[in-house]
């Protein structure tokens, strides 16, 4: 797909800002969703739409900056700090990385990075309402960070707020419609409302994005015992074993 036909895709003139794009993006998004308009070919409509968007967001990223390293551009004290965070979140040591994450955050207030990533750790803390603040710090550096939609939904639905966190989770597919992750957590929240055909589809998109995704095939194989649909449950269950050996 060349740059022009991404243009004539959203509808838009060559040469619009991002807004107009985004802005262009997200009313057909939000018309054609495979949640709201199931008719036959909505759904590779839905995904050349996506395509587009994210083929010129790209594009206008390149070139509205030049890409530098982080240790290139900010103070050499709140670089080491973020670093020893990351390092210390990896080995799952939350509250040390918290006091790293602080530190860079002190020096960087608007530093997205470290306010998501404190958020995630806050959130294995289940520290959740830490947390929310975290990514709603994100969001209001960058309102297109599909990552801290994301773990916001996860967050709220940590919480058993089931509803806000289809909505987060709603805008992180705006974003980036291929992240089979949340595809599968917006499908968990369906099914523990009880919403099964709704589940079903979030856990199908899921397995096709990403094949391989275990933890989604389990989750459909769940979901179609519910629907009395054993034999394709048990189809699921067997591709999960498979992946897992």
């Amino acid at each position: 797909m060349n740059t022009l036909q991404c243009y004539e895709i959203l509808g838009v003139k060559p040469g619009a800002s991002i807004k107009e794009i985004k802005d262009a993006y997200r009313n057909l998004a939000l018309r054609y969703h495979p949640d709201k308009d199931s008719s036959e070919g909505n759904e590779e409509r839905f995904v050349k739409i996506s395509d587009a968007y994210q083929t010129l967001r790209i594009q206008q990223i390149g070139e509205s900056k030049t890409i530098q390293k982080f240790g290139d551009i900010y103070p050499e004290d709140a670089v080491y700090s973020y670093e020893q965070a990351e390092k210390l979140l990896l080995k799952q040591k939350y509250e040390e990385a918290i006091v790293f994450f602080d530190n860079a955050l002190e020096r960087l207030p608007r530093y997205a990075n470290a306010w998501l990533k404190k958020g995630d750790a806050l959130s294995n803390l289940k520290r959740y309402d830490e947390a929310l603040y975290c990514f709603e710090k994100v969001l209001d550096i960058n309102p297109e960070s599909a990552d801290a939609w994301n773990l916001k939904g996860i967050c709220l639905s940590d919480l058993k707020r089931y509803q806000d966190a289809m909505e987060s989770f709603d805008e992180a597919i705006l974003l980036d419609p291929m992240r089979a992750s949340t595809w599968n957590f917006k499908g968990v929240c369906f099914f523990i409302l009880e919403k099964f055909g709704k589940a079903l589809e979030c856990f199908d998109r899921a397995t096709k994005l990403s094949p391989e995704f275990v933890v989604a095939w389990h989750n459909k194989g769940g979901v179609l015992l519910k629907l009395g649909k054993k034999k394709e449950a048990d189809k699921c269950y067997e591709t999960e074993k498979k992946l897992r050996r």
